[in-house]
């Protein structure tokens, strides 16, 4: 599968000391989707995804605080209690009353916290290969990928072949995509990351905010929940997964071959299969 070419809607909202950038896809009308990309995506991650899914609902895509073209935060705040807040906030400036949710990674995790904050806000949720933990093998490798990563690049063709070495499975054209919207020009010549460098450097530094329990957060979520994983992934284990739905009797469970702990970019038909049959079942107004 190559990148999708449609132009979704830029938004801009600004949300309590930071403006977020967001994508808009579908009619309006429709019922929200929102899409919470992992901690060095963007809203550009889902547009395969995001223009499947378009077309039945309205979809909103979230470069969050620090990436993408999202402000960054002005005091380094990266907590997940702030990504929660900066959720909350865009749900009010778009007068989202009800929505459905889909995270992967980051995302994922930060949507686990939301899902328990805001019962009355989410309808559904569709958590992408990460749970309440994480592996310690796919945490090393992911903090690994960040120190390693090298601060500019000569072009963009360099950085896609780094990022391909990483990621075997995904098409080239995803992962060329994914680049053009994760860099920029650096001030040297070349280019360098978009997101804000104080999150490498929480990373490598092992400073980033302490999460909250998010096993409690896990138990008290209210809505159904769709467990996506991919069967090659090193990020959501047998042993989570299995506390994951012993915990939690609302969710269920869908495994997808080839695809490691990027599912929707490394198997994106696979994945939109899943998804979309899924939300159809358990979000209003789905055709």
């Amino acid at each position: 599968m190559t990148a999708v070419t449609a132009t979704p809607r830029s938004l801009r909202i600004p949300v309590g000391r930071v403006t977020l950038r967001c994508l808009e896809w579908g009619a309006p009308s429709g019922f929200p989707v929102v899409l919470l990309h992992g901690l060095r995506g963007h809203a550009h991650s889902w547009d395969d995804v995001a223009a499947e899914l378009g077309k039945t609902y309205r979809v909103i895509a979230v470069d969050q605080r620090g990436r993408g073209e999202s402000d960054w935060a002005p005091d380094g705040d990266y907590s997940m209690e702030a990504f929660s807040e900066d959720t909350a906030g865009l749900c009010n400036a778009l007068g989202l009353d009800a929505i459905a949710l889909i995270g992967h990674s980051m995302g994922g995790r930060n949507g686990i916290l939301f899902s328990s904050r805001f019962p009355e806000r989410v309808s559904a949720f569709v958590l992408v290969d990460v749970g309440p933990e994480v592996d310690p093998q796919g945490a090393a490798r992911i903090r690994d990928e960040v120190v390693k990563a090298p601060e500019r690049f000569d072009s963009l063709e360099d950085a896609v072949g780094a990022a391909c070495q990483e990621n075997p499975l995904a098409d080239v054209n995803i992962i060329r995509r994914r680049l053009e919207f994760q860099t920029m020009p650096h001030r040297d010549g070349g280019i360098t990351w978009r997101y804000d460098p104080v999150v490498r450097e929480q990373v490598r530094t092992n400073t980033r905010a302490k999460p909250p329990d998010l096993w409690e957060m896990w138990r008290r979520i209210q809505c159904p929940i769709l467990i996506v994983r991919g069967t090659e992934t090193d990020v959501l284990s047998p042993a989570i997964l299995r506390r994951m739905t012993a915990m939690q009797p609302r969710c269920e469970l869908a495994e997808i071959a080839r695809a490691g702990h990027m599912v929707f970019e490394d198997n994106p038909p696979a994945f939109l299969r899943v998804a979309g049959s899924w939300l159809r079942d358990h979000v209003p107004g789905s055709a």
